[in-house]
């Protein structure tokens, strides 16, 4: 007759809770959250996340004999088990042995890599943790404490289950060249056509005893996860909070000087209808501070001025010629031990679908020489990962002003005119959430205005 089955306490849903009652979903991801409205949410009592399971098991004659059960936030964990900082990966593993086996101790183990080849060298480890359930050392595991600290020497048999809960570190040092340094653990990261990938897995090992006959000592099974940091910017200037919630329009750089980065001016040099040259000043203005949540966006204005040419004016200040992107940049050196600061990094970049832009309302200024203003704004996607930096890789992200796209005008210009760095993150900022303004009909090409934000949006403009 077999043994009965072993029943450990706490329950896994108890050990699982433990580690989440102070995180809200609805907060650290805006995403998942797009649905509900952004004043409705404040004010409201937090809710429990709930989670999701997930299964990797060992097969032996058709029966799953060793099961590591992993679980993530059920928002988040569409094919993988994923979490968020601050919170433990918890889980299970159970043994099902239908006959004697000299099993001689279980761990858990956690790794965090940089990934960017197939060979060791290529594979870069920069968070690692166990765990040990049990080893002979600590009794029989069914009843530890009745084993009065004796070793454990008989063999497994029947049903055993652990659980388990390891808190995942926010922050890991790393050895470099330069000396240690502390990076923040970056979101998990793998993309078909980009070389460099951050991967986190779990991995459950069985340790046997020294003369089986197949010789193999160690059996274990393994399984990826996924995290996801959290990072908020500062607070914007107390206007914008004020036209966020009231649902007014936004004060632009003149009205609001503290609310806005006016970037340096750049001239567009061109020829228009294949025939004069022109010569025309751009200023562009980013909303402060320079830090913006994903699936969120980013408030932009833009003046064209300083040329008599009415006509040019009136032709490059059409929203469809203006080229605005978010830039993203993913760098990684070969060599984990060369200085963070190298220049020897290999780049890969990827630009985003273009900004929204429309005729500000404030129309000309009192400037003596004719001028355009436009208001504009990049809406974000959700599934942006957030910058970031862990020993030789980076995700870094720019606003980028390209030479203007139009019929009937030539840019002298290949190169962008603009690139002003930003930063991508995963929570938003204190106060009331951003609304978008992009008025009907103005949306970007792409159509993607209205995905992200639809209960964000907001009839007018800015001032």
């Amino acid at each position: 007759m077999d043994p009965p089955a072993y029943q450990p306490t706490p329950t896994l849903s108890e050990a699982l809770h433990a580690a989440d009652d102070e995180l809200s979903l609805t907060d650290i991801l805006p995403e998942y959250s797009h649905h509900e409205s952004a004043l409705h949410n404040q004010g409201q009592p937090r809710r429990r996340a709930e989670m999701k399971e997930f299964e990797y098991t060992l097969v032996r004659k058709g029966k799953s004999w060793v099961t590591l059960t992993v679980l993530g936030y059920e928002n988040l964990s569409s094919h993988i088990p994923t979490i968020v900082e601050g919170s433990s990966l918890a889980g299970s593993l159970k043994l099902a042995l239908e006959s004697a086996d000299t099993i001689q101790g279980v761990t858990i183990s956690i790794t965090g890599q940089i990934i960017t080849g197939a060979n060791p060298g290529e594979q870069f480890t920069f968070v690692e943790l166990s765990e040990t359930l049990w080893t002979q050392a600590m009794g029989d595991p069914r009843n530890p404490a009745a084993s009065g600290g004796d070793k454990f020497s008989g063999k497994l048999l029947g049903d055993y289950n652990w659980n388990f809960s390891l808190k995942i570190p926010q922050e890991t040092v790393v050895n470099r060249r330069e000396g240690p340094r502390v990076f923040k653990l970056p979101q998990t990261f793998a993309e078909r056509h980009t070389r460099p990938s951050i991967q986190y897995n779990i991995s459950a090992r069985l340790s046997r005893g020294k003369l089986r006959t197949d010789y193999r000592r160690v059996y274990g099974v393994q399984a990826s996860f996924g995290y996801v940091p959290t990072s908020q910017p500062d607070p914007p200037s107390p206007l914008r909070q004020l036209a966020y919630q009231e649902n007014s329009p936004l004060m632009g750089p003149a009205i609001d000087p503290e609310g806005w980065q006016t970037l340096g001016s750049v001239n567009m040099r061109g020829r228009v209808f294949n025939q004069r040259p022109i010569d025309i000043k751009c200023t562009l203005s980013l909303a402060k501070p320079l830090c913006y949540t994903k699936g969120s966006l980013i408030p932009m204005t833009l003046v064209l001025d300083e040329t008599d040419d009415e006509q040019a004016l009136d032709l490059l200040s059409s929203p469809k010629a203006i080229v605005v992107r978010l830039r993203r940049c993913v760098r990684c050196h070969a060599d984990e031990t060369k200085s963070v600061d190298t220049k020897t990094w290999k780049d890969e970049y990827e630009d985003s679908q273009l900004a929204s832009w429309w005729p500000s309302p404030t129309g000309v200024s009192d400037s003596d020489r004719p001028q355009r203003e436009l208001n504009g704004e990049l809406h974000l996607k959700g599934d942006l990962k957030p910058t970031s930096s862990m020993a030789h890789f980076r995700i870094e992200y720019s606003v980028v002003l390209f030479p203007f796209d139009i019929a009937a005008f030539e840019s002298a210009d290949t190169e962008p005119l603009l690139v002003q760095p930003v930063e991508i993150m995963t929570t938003f900022a204190p106060g009331p959430r951003p609304r978008m303004y992009t008025p009907p009909g103005y949306e970007s090409p792409l159509g993607v205005g209205r995905t992200y934000l639809p209960y964000m949006l907001t009839r007018g403009g800015f001032l």
